[in-house]
């Protein structure tokens, strides 16, 4: 059985699970002057899963809907459209402030309301399309059924506030708006991934990602995090906190919001790398009435500052310490304003969940198909030690820290770029795997690290 075959029988075994309710099969409910509607967006969609985790519905566990992946990627680029012309307008640097609020108004317009739980289903949106990445169903990390969720890394005691004392990991579902969903649609526009996607050319210039992250931790732990926005969600069981368990098993429970993530591409960032990057992180003590409101900026950055390798980290934050020596990254200072954070490497960008001996750059110019080089260099297979704080970083952990121009490979002629999106790189990974084991076989995309060059139906020697 061909792989598309499989998947056909797999989106079809999904829509059964969703539509099963108290033992018996019933049609989804249409209202009937939705129903036009309906078909051709159903009409428009490639036919991907919607997510690969979710509880059986029944008696005790009342599910008022599912997450519903968003692929009806353009087949046309889209027109830049007046929210992102004023995006592009403000100069993100000598006035980063506003170009944030922008962004965030931006990604907010009819996605984010106060009927909190009903945010971010992208289908509802009236304002503008948004669009997912497909395959983030699979593997053990994989979607769940609430909200798109995906399991992301770690988060260590003490990481967040001196008063955390539970492990977990944060869970996130990004988006991109259209121009985003039309690069998208270029690799996946058929269940199986278009295999021209090593050649694939990037995304256009104003372009706009947004992740939400999430973490079953209260307030309790985490001071900052009073007044939540909270989720549903259908996470392991071993990430809630004070459960002691240790099993695989996943179940519903309560997630609130830490961070939210943005991304533009912004031909005025072509210098260091094309994208500029901005994190925000959840404060409820500042009690807004709408609480997406209490999303406040860390930060801005459009380059790694490549030339600065002195090392210091502040994983245990009571305060956030800014580095006044980076030129390509911006700290909000407002203490009454931002919880103390820990922020990356040198006090490089990064959000409350992030590595504290990362950014956000650094990560996301790894993005590349194969993963030749991990996102972080003590990840890597050929490790890098952590450097010690008051050193000067070597040149290998330095390499992470590149100013890696967009559309180019981390790692050039073992891999091919995907333009900062490391989304669309796991997309890839999780079909690779799934084929694989479906196949009883492997691609010639997982030996690009050889140092071949692959076409359709050739290898071309470097």
């Amino acid at each position: 059985m061909r792989a598309s075959h499989l998947f056909i029988l797999l989106s079809c075994l999904a829509l059964f699970v969703c539509c099963k309710q108290h033992g018996k099969v019933t049609a989804p409910q249409v209202d009937q002057d939705n129903s036009q509607a309906l078909m051709a967006s159903m009409e428009d969609r490639i036919g991907f899963p919607d997510f690969g985790f979710m509880v059986q519905p029944d008696d005790t566990i009342p599910i008022s809907r599912v997450f519903k992946l968003s692929d009806d990627f353009p087949r046309k680029e889209p027109v830049i459209d007046e929210g992102v012309k004023n995006i592009l307008a403000i100069d993100f640097k000598s006035d980063w402030r506003a170009y944030m609020d922008e962004v965030k108004k931006y990604v907010f317009e009819g996605n984010a309301s106060e009927d909190y739980e009903n945010s971010f289903y992208l289908e509802d949106n009236k304002v503008r399309p948004w669009y997912h990445v497909p395959w983030q169903h699979w593997g053990p990390n994989g979607r769940e059924g609430y909200h798109g969720l995906t399991q992301e890394g770690p988060v260590d005691d003490k990481m967040l506030a001196p008063t955390q004392i539970s492990e977990t990991h944060a869970y996130a579902v990004g988006f991109y708006n259209d121009l985003g969903g039309y690069a998208i649609g270029k690799v996946w526009n058929k269940p199986e991934p278009n295999y021209s996607f090593f050649e694939f050319d990037g995304f256009p210039e104003g372009t706009v990602v947004a992740k939400v992250l999430f973490v079953p931790l209260e307030a309790d732990e985490v001071p900052y995090l009073k007044n939540p926005v909270s989720w549903d969600a259908y996470i392991y069981a071993s990430d809630i906190p004070g459960n002691n368990s240790t099993s695989k098993n996943r179940i519903t429970s309560k997630v609130n919001l830490i961070q939210m993530d943005i991304m533009v591409k912004d031909k005025r960032a072509i210098d260091t790398g094309g994208w500029v990057f901005g994190t925000f992180a959840y404060n409820g003590n500042l009690e807004n009435d709408n609480r997406w409101d209490n999303l406040t900026p860390v930060g801005i950055m459009w380059g790694n500052d490549p030339d600065h390798n002195k090392t210091s980290y502040n994983p245990t934050p009571t305060k956030t310490i800014i580095n006044p020596d980076l030129k390509q990254t911006i700290i909000n200072d407002n203490p009454e304003e931002l919880p103390p954070m820990h922020l990356g490497f040198a006090s490089r960008l990064n959000g409350p969940v992030d590595n504290a001996y990362s950014s956000c750059m650094s990560c996301h110019s790894t993005a590349q198909y194969p993963v030749v080089s991990a996102i972080m260099p003590f990840l890597n297979n050929q490790k890098v030690a952590i450097p010690e704080a008051g050193t000067n970083a070597s040149a290998q952990w330095m390499r992470w820290f590149r100013n890696v121009p967009c559309e180019t490979p981390f790692d050039p002629k073992k891999a091919t770029s995907f333009d900062y999106s490391l989304q669309l790189v796991k997309s890839i990974q999780n079909y690779i795997d799934y084929a694989s084991q479906a196949e009883k076989g492997h691609y010639s995309e997982e030996y690009w690290s050889k140092g071949h060059k692959i076409r359709r139906s050739s290898i071309v020697s470097d």
